[in-house]
């Protein structure tokens, strides 16, 4: 398992990715494909950063 530096430097990243994500929702001309795979995009990512999340608190005391 990775130490807790290593998995905050992880958290990190994929916060960076989510907002690029929802940065790029709020163009106003993206179809509603886009949208939705934009949506799918940051469930994905959400789910990455509660795992994360719960790798953190797994290693903590």
């Amino acid at each position: 398992m990775k130490d807790v530096p290593e998995l905050f430097a992880a958290l990190t990243m994929a916060l960076e990715d989510l907002h690029g994500v929802t940065v790029e929702g709020q163009q106003a001309d993206l179809s509603p494909d886009m949208q939705a795979a934009l949506l799918s995009s940051v469930r994905d990512g959400v789910r990455k950063i509660s795992r994360v999340i719960l790798d953190i608190s797994a290693t903590l005391p």
